[in-house]
């Protein structure tokens, strides 16, 4: 670190350390606070070292029940022991050996996730598309795995999974969709996410804050390839009117949350110099809005840069956290994206850059 400062002295780390571990030091935020080291462990939130976590580190375990249900039901249709009509009749089911959707030909594993109309009509309105000239569904799927990139190979597999859901749907639940039907169905939980954003006071436009009150709007920006990020604010008063703007770039490799984070406690640094009064610090991370406004600790070194925040609020007065969504913060994240291009800090007052003009 360099001498006296709670900051990596990063000439020094470039010189000594090899880049895995340069990318791994600059990955540590660091606090303020002359705190001691203690032992954490990065693979479990609360830095408790087990067995478990461990073990999912190594084998790389992913641990959403829904990927594993996945890669179940690729395994099933790999092997071949799937209940479809085809394979019950062999053996020996009293059934139709139709298929459930389409009532045209016998169901097999090829034709039901891959030939049926149903089937082909999710496969062209999805980035994966209908391909030809193979044998049999194993052979369809090595074609997938080596052509494709790794995300349209876990689309394609995703797009199985919820052909086959929607098969059994139509046959026991009597549950009939179309394609377009279908493809709006898998937004769905992204819209759900929207509505817990929403009972998060994540608000769609910004407001004005009341009489007497300022808004401080706060975003970072990472600028990985240059191995450093920068923070934004951008501060108005109760009349929607532009108050005074701040910038500035630091090295470091961090991710999202740590950056918000130390850019909210660089932001209480400045309004504290500031002597601002009655001051709401306005967000877009969630996460980061959830850890200062709840019983949030940790000794790693996001936790403490969130005790941090709440001990320079506790200075300050009288302050309010606030959470919006990311379009309603496009002022502070501009300022934020213009700080990566600056050589030092940058601050303006009364009379906003140029950048902020067309968010104010």
């Amino acid at each position: 670190m360099v001498p006296n400062q709670r900051s990596w002295d990063l000439d020094l780390i470039v010189d000594i350390f090899n880049s895995r571990d340069k990318e791994l030091i600059l990955q540590i935020p660091l606090s303020y606070r002359r705190e001691s080291d203690v032992w954490y462990w990065l693979h479990d939130p609360c830095g408790v070292y087990s067995v478990r976590s461990c073990y999912k580190y190594l084998t790389h375990r992913d641990t959403n029940s829904s990927t594993r249900k996945v890669r179940n039901f690729l395994w099933r249709v790999a092997t071949n022991v799937l209940p479809i009509a085809d394979n019950l009749v062999r053996r020996r089911v009293d059934i139709m050996p139709t298929c459930s959707l389409c009532n045209a030909c016998n169901e097999t594993v090829t034709h039901a996730l891959l030939e049926c109309g149903f089937a082909k009509s999710c496969w062209i309105s999805s980035a994966v598309g209908v391909l030809g000239h193979y044998s049999s569904f194993l052979d369809w799927l090595e074609l997938i795995f080596s052509t494709y990139s790794w995300e349209n190979c876990q689309l394609a597999a995703m797009v199985c999974w919820r052909i086959w859901i929607h098969r059994n749907d139509r046959l026991w639940n009597q549950r009939n969709i179309s394609a377009l039907q279908w493809q709006n169905a898998r937004k769905q939980p992204f819209l759900a996410d929207v509505d817990a954003v929403k009972g998060n006071h994540g608000a769609v436009c910004w407001e004005k804050p009341c009489f007497g009150w300022l808004k401080c709007n706060i975003d970072a920006a990472i600028f990985k390839a240059q191995g450093k990020f920068s923070n934004g604010c951008v501060i108005r008063n109760s009349g929607g009117d532009f108050v005074t703007a701040r910038c500035e770039c630091f090295p470091g490799i961090f991710g999202s949350r740590e950056v918000e984070a130390l850019g909210i406690r660089e932001a209480l640094s400045w309004i504290k110099r500031l002597q601002l009064p009655s001051v709401i610090i306005e967000m877009d991370n969630l996460q980061v809005f959830h850890a200062l406004t709840e019983n949030f600790s940790n000794p790693n070194g996001f936790g403490l840069i969130i005790e941090e925040c709440r001990s320079l609020a506790m200075s300050l007065g009288e302050v309010q956290f606030s959470f919006v969504r990311r379009s309603v913060n496009s002022a502070a994240h501009s300022i934020a994206r213009a700080g990566g291009s600056m050589s030092g800090p940058g601050e303006w007052s009364h009379v906003p850059p140029p950048c902020l003009l067309n968010y104010l």
